[in-house]
């Protein structure tokens, strides 16, 4: 699977900002197993 995003995730305001992001694409991965 391919996932983007259009800014830098781990940048300001904060790294727990954008832990939506990594959730989805882990669930992505799991799924592809």
């Amino acid at each position: 699977p391919i996932f983007s995003v259009q800014y830098h995730p781990e940048a300001a305001p904060g790294p727990h900002d954008a832990t939506y992001f990594f959730d989805q694409f882990a669930d992505l991965i799991e799924k592809q197993k």
